[in-house]
Parts: structure tokens; sequence; C-alpha cells
């Protein structure tokens, strides 16, 4: 669908005025029945999980919590402790944590598990070190071939 190449600073400029999530989608309408929430533990992150616990909109839908992650039981403790916020707001989600560079293993999981909806915390990083490391949101919305809902 859309002009991939062409997300960046307008993109940018809207979600991190936003106070409300925003969907970013193209082409056509598809029902959203899997919804995957990328979870690296950053505050944007953590706030896209109270989103996804607490809005009727995930209702039904099956949940995949994923992290890519080199290991550790830091960030075991932060991927359980997501699951069980999730589980408290009745959302039955499978947590899988997985390794590689995040970008590629998050966009093949989508394919390989037929994934309707990305969920994520958008722009957790501050201007300058986005300027020098990239953007993993702006990456994902870029590789992405399912709608986004971006959390900030």
């Amino acid at each position: 669908g859309f002009a991939r190449g062409h997300l960046g600073s307008q993109l940018e400029r809207v979600v991190r005025a936003a106070r409300r999530p925003v969907l970013v989608a193209a082409g056509g309408f598809r029902p959203i029945r899997r919804a995957l929430l990328a979870f690296d533990g950053s505050p944007t992150a953590r706030k896209a999980v109270g989103v996804v616990a607490g809005s009727p909109l995930f209702d039904g839908l099956q949940l995949q919590l994923v992290m890519v992650a080199h290991g550790g039981e830091a960030e075991d403790g932060l991927l359980e402790s997501a699951r069980r916020e999730l589980s408290g707001a009745g959302r039955d989600a499978t947590a899988v944590r997985l390794s590689g560079d995040p970008e590629e293993v998050i966009s093949e999981y989508v394919a390989e598990q037929g994934i309707d909806l990305l969920v994520m915390g958008a722009y957790g990083r501050s201007r300058i070190r986005q300027l020098i490391v990239g953007s993993t949101t702006t990456a994902m919305l870029r590789s992405a071939s399912v709608p986004v809902l971006l959390v900030r």
C-alpha cells in the first residue's frame, strides 16, 4: 500500500503530540482477530500494555506479547509482569521471548503467525538519540504488513 519510504518526521510529530493511541494503516479493511503487542520494557511499551489491558477493543482477540531480547532474568521478569497485567484484565496473552534484530524478528513473526494488528510503544527515545541510533518505531512502520497501533 502506502508510501513506506515517506514515513518519518511528519508522522513522528503527529504521534509525539497525540494524547491518544494512533492507528497507522493502509489498504483495505481486514478483520482483526490476532494482535501482537511488541514489548521491550520501556515506559511507552508498559503504557501500551495498559491500553491493551483496559480497552474493550481487544475483547476476544488472540493476543501475543512478544519481547525481542538477548536473555536474562530481568527481561524475563518484565515480560512476565506484563503478561500478568494483561491476564489480570481478562486478556489471555501468550508471552514469547525471541532474539535478534527487533525490526526483522517482529516482522517475520507477524507474517509467520498471521498477526492482524501490531501494537507498540512509540518514539520512546529522545530525538537526539534517535538521530544517532535510528528509530525502531519508524523501521517497524516501514516493514509492517499490518496496521500498527502506536502508543505514546
